[in-house]
């Protein structure tokens, strides 16, 4: 198999820190890129989408999105499932899986824009709004994370990424998480601390 990714973009650490718990590095090439928008990049030579991650599986075919890459990764592997299989918990994780997600997906354009656009090009009644939706979510998030305590599934992995990654970006972001929301991020804090392929895959330039 071969995975690109990017050690800046929380998508991408989600990816890797399934394939680490699922210890498949051995079974795997792992192809880090420096910018998803360069368009001389390497991954956008092989990958027809241009985003991370990405995985081609050994049959040669892609895979897309990093909760489809997790749960083939998850599945492929013998350790302890970050994805249950069916019922109730299935539902519980992947909703709490889906609101960081979300959150993640409100931020990530302004990002973008603050990153490679000049100021006077910002949508910032756009941002606003996305940054008013995305306050209401994490007050959701630090509830949805009460019934799981220091549980690794792919929505506390998921919540990690994004409570790390916007503290890695909050210059850009311009909002102080760890000020607004302490028990959030001294919880990732606490997740990092007790899973190595958390700590091991913290963004980073």
């Amino acid at each position: 198999m071969k995975l690109w990714y990017s050690t800046t973009s929380p998508y991408a650490r989600k990816a890797l820190a399934t394939l680490k718990h699922q210890q498949l590095e051995d079974k795997t090439e792992l192809l880090r890129i420096t910018s998803s928008f360069d368009p001389n990049s390497p991954h956008n030579q092989d990958n027809p989408l241009g985003r991370v991650p990405a995985l081609q599986r050994n049959c040669g075919n892609w895979l897309f999105g990093s909760l489809l890459i997790c749960e083939y990764l998850d599945q492929k592997g013998k350790q302890p499932k970050l994805l249950p299989e069916s019922g109730k918990p299935r539902w519980a994780v992947l909703a709490l899986h889906n609101l960081a997600d979300g959150i993640m997906e409100n931020i990530m354009p302004m990002i973008a824009e603050k990153m490679l656009r000049p100021e006077n090009e910002w949508w910032t009644s756009r941002h606003q709004q996305l940054m008013e939706r995305n306050i209401r979510s994490l007050n959701q998030l630090e509830e949805a994370l009460k019934p799981f305590g220091t549980e690794l599934n792919i929505g506390t992995l998921t919540a990690v990424c994004l409570i790390d990654w916007w503290q890695f970006r909050a210059d850009k972001i311009g909002y102080d998480l760890a000020k607004n929301f302490p028990n959030l991020t001294a919880w990732a804090e606490e997740m990092n601390g007790k899973y190595a392929v958390l700590n091991d895959t913290k963004p980073s330039v």
